[in-house]
């Protein structure tokens, strides 16, 4: 029974691996064909719909960049 279990686990976690290696790829190919200014709106206007986010993702990128320099000396 146990392995029954952790068998579907695993086919599980390949699919959804799979699935989101297949949208990464998507997506990559929708950015390569966009020019600079069509990512600076499309950033810009998410930056503008999500001020929340924004600040998380900053100050988390600040500690993470802080503790790099920290280490390094």
């Amino acid at each position: 029974m146990a392995v029954h279990v952790f068998s579907s686990l695993g086919e599980t976690a390949d699919k959804k691996l799979n699935e989101f290696a297949d949208t990464s790829r998507e997506t990559l190919e929708k950015i390569k064909k966009k020019t600079i200014g069509d990512l600076y709106r499309d950033t810009k206007g998410w930056v503008q719909q999500n001020p929340g986010k924004t600040m998380v993702g900053v100050a988390v990128t600040g500690v993470l960049v802080g503790m790099f320099l920290r280490r390094r000396r």
